[in-house]
C-alpha cells in the first residue's frame, strides 16, 4: 500500500476541510459519518476526505489527541 502526500483546504466561511489524497476525477463518495465523505476515484483508491463542521468534528480529536500524548498513550 502506498501512502500518498495529502493536501488540504479549508473554507473557513463554510466551515469545510478538505483532503485531498490524489487528484483526478471522484466516480463515487460515502458518507461514512455524519458530515464525512470519502470520495473514491476510478481505480477505486481514495481521492479525498470531505468534513463538515469541520471546526466542531475536529476540535474535540484534537484536543483529545493532544492529552494522549502529554500522558503518554500515544
Amino acid at each position: 500500500m502506498t501512502v500518498a502526500t495529502v493536501q488540504s483546504r479549508y473554507d473557513a466561511a463554510a466551515d469545510v476541510l478538505y483532503l485531498i489524497a490524489e487528484n483526478g476525477p471522484v466516480s463515487r463518495s460515502i458518507e461514512v459519518a455524519p458530515g464525512i465523505t470519502i470520495e473514491y476515484g476510478e481505480d477505486e483508491n481514495i481521492v479525498g476526505v470531505e468534513i463538515l463542521r469541520a471546526s466542531r468534528v475536529l476540535a474535540d480529536k484534537v484536543v483529545a489527541s493532544l492529552h494522549a500524548k502529554q500522558v503518554g498513550v500515544l
